[in-house]
């Protein structure tokens, strides 16, 4: 059994969109630095972030570099004129890719998010959900593990056909991939739900598995199940799965990150 890797998934929680939010938690410490403090702690190789916008990315480049780096564009964009409009500003989150590995290449790219019949576009509308919605690869190199394209996302989280149109774009993803796939993200789907269930079948027949989890990591989720997801190759070993509910990380998000040691 070789080295093994510690990677995880983990959103962020956009509390920029609070006008009167500065960059700290309920207790006053910096969420940049508690960020950096649980990297390091858990020796995280690679993690994958939801929900992460412009001003806290720019404090984590500091706070985080060189030991980690963070990839993954926006997903209006980076221009100027997005930074000076304050509605794209604070809704324009990246899905990251935080890792102290080498990354030969990273790419953003926007998924299926608008409805195409006109009675979802009015229910997305009454309850604000369309966005788009974007996943970031990157192709990470890394020692005893080899080339791995690790994907991270944030799915669609009330419209039925647009999550089913999602999923299709990841598994097609995936399929394509050249190189063994790390899969990672805030699906909004638990293990009960019919289309995630065929998502994890039609996966397993790529060969690839769901790391298994049964805690919650959204804090005020009803049933207690996990809407955060890790997919690994299926002939990769789990040491360890953990949903980690430290207490200096109980005011950094409304999900619990969760964490998974393998081998090969």
């Amino acid at each position: 059994m070789g080295k093994s890797i510690i990677i995880g998934s983990m959103n962020i929680q956009n509390k920029y969109r609070i006008p009167s939010y500065d960059g700290l938690d309920a207790t006053g410490n910096d969420n940049a630095e508690i960020l950096q403090s649980f990297l390091k702690d858990y020796n995280v190789d690679a993690v994958g972030t939801q929900e992460l916008v412009r001003k806290f990315v720019d404090r984590l480049k500091v706070a985080l570099e060189p030991e980690y780096r963070i990839y993954g564009d926006f997903r209006y964009g980076n221009t100027e004129f997005v930074k000076k409009v304050n509605f794209f500003d604070k809704y324009n989150e990246t899905v990251s890719i935080i890792t102290k590995h080498n990354v030969i290449k990273s790419q953003t790219t926007t998924m299926p998010w608008f409805p195409k019949d006109i009675k979802d576009v009015i229910r997305g509308l009454k309850v604000k959900s369309i966005r788009p919605r974007i996943v970031t690869t990157a192709i990470i190199d890394i020692p005893n593990f080899g080339k791995i394209n690790f994907i991270n996302t944030h799915l669609e989280h009330r419209l039925n056909i647009i999550q089913i149109r999602q999923l299709n774009y990841l598994q097609n993803m995936i399929k394509k991939s050249k190189y063994p796939v790390i899969l990672t993200g805030d699906f909004n789907m638990d293990i009960e739900s019919p289309r995630f269930k065929g998502f994890i079948y039609n996966l397993l027949e790529l060969g690839y598995k769901r790391v298994p989890n049964a805690h919650k990591t959204y804090k005020y989720q009803k049933n207690k199940l996990p809407i955060d997801h890790i997919f690994i190759p299926k002939d990769w070993n789990i040491e360890e799965v953990e949903v980690v509910q430290d207490k200096y990380l109980e005011h950094f998000s409304d999900h619990y990150p969760i964490l998974v040691r393998v081998s090969k």
